[in-house]
């Protein structure tokens, strides 16, 4: 839901508490010059609200794109499974001018895929966020990485341009069928809000896996704490790219993926992703899928 920018109370001990608007904001920091950065961010926004109109809702929320890429796609089967990598690319836009509205949840689903996280090490959310860094996480445990482009601006005025944020994004097996999402700043590509908010400013958040029948099923709500940051202002996603590394490991002699291709459906695997935004308190779901050829 969108909150009123006149209520924002900069505090160095702040902390909104609260899943893929998947986005970069989340500030605890007791220094100075962290408050001072944040200071700067919110006035540049200030400015952004006085040359901005009121939105007025009309139609859908926003648009959206995905694209999965899959390689090397080989069907696979059971007995004899095939590992493999795969990319996700999605892009969001707003709609009547206005900023991606706060994305709540990201669910993709993919045909013939079986997750096996199990043989692999694991990095959990309370490892991350007690040392606000993954860089203590274990070899092998990094299953995805990627990136997503972003801005953030007052909520209150959503057709206001916002201010670039731009991480690295991390995927973690979290063990048990979870999955562990961290955003890292690596300047000076890779920044949000001008290198206000970095490594850490954000809690890690986590998503799920399933198999239903044939099809992989990942879900990863978006915590308020990524996506509302601060009061009054909010982030929107434009885009994010993940790839999926092709792991395996020998396990009793025997050679097994992370990620494993069980089956393909007349020689093509099937893909959707379903996004929920929230805008506000009102709750809106768009979808987009595709194919792609395997063997």
């Amino acid at each position: 839901m969108r909150r009123p920018l006149d209520n924002l109370k900069l505090s160095p001990t702040y902390n909104h508490s609260h899943e893929h608007g998947r986005l970069c904001l989340h500030s605890t920091t007791k220094g100075g010059s962290q408050l001072r950065r944040i200071v700067v961010v919110a006035t540049a926004l200030a400015v952004l609200v006085a040359a901005a109109s009121a939105y007025a809702a009309t139609g859908g929320f926003n648009t959206y794109s995905a694209k999965l890429s899959f390689a090397p796609n080989k069907a696979g089967s059971a007995k004899a499974p095939s590992a493999l990598s795969f990319t996700q690319q999605y892009t969001a836009g707003g709609t009547n001018g206005n900023r991606t509205a706060p994305l709540t949840d990201i669910k993709t689903k993919i045909y013939g895929i079986v997750p096996n996280s199990k043989p692999f090490p694991t990095c959990s959310a309370a490892k991350i966020g007690a040392a606000k860094s993954d860089a203590g996480c274990p070899k092998g445990a990094l299953v995805a990485t990627g990136s997503i482009t972003a801005l953030i601006g007052p909520a209150n005025s959503p057709s206001a341009q916002g201010l670039p944020c731009d991480p690295l994004l991390h995927a973690w097996n979290g063990g048990g069928n979870k999955v562990v999402f961290f955003f890292v700043d690596q300047p000076p590509l890779h920044t949000c809000a001008g290198g206000a908010i970095m490594t850490g400013g954000v809690p890690p958040f986590v998503g799920t896996t399933k198999v239903v029948g044939k099809t992989l099923v990942m879900d990863t709500p978006i915590p308020p704490a990524v996506s509302f940051p601060l009061p009054g202002i909010e982030g929107s996603l434009t885009g994010e790219t993940l790839k999926w590394l092709k792991l395996t490991k020998k396990v009793n002699g025997k050679t097994v993926a992370f990620n494993q291709s069980v089956a393909c459906n007349k020689g093509k695997r099937p893909y959707s992703v379903t996004f929920t935004a929230v805008m506000n308190g009102q709750s809106q779901s768009g979808s987009a899928s595709g194919t792609q050829k395997c063997s």
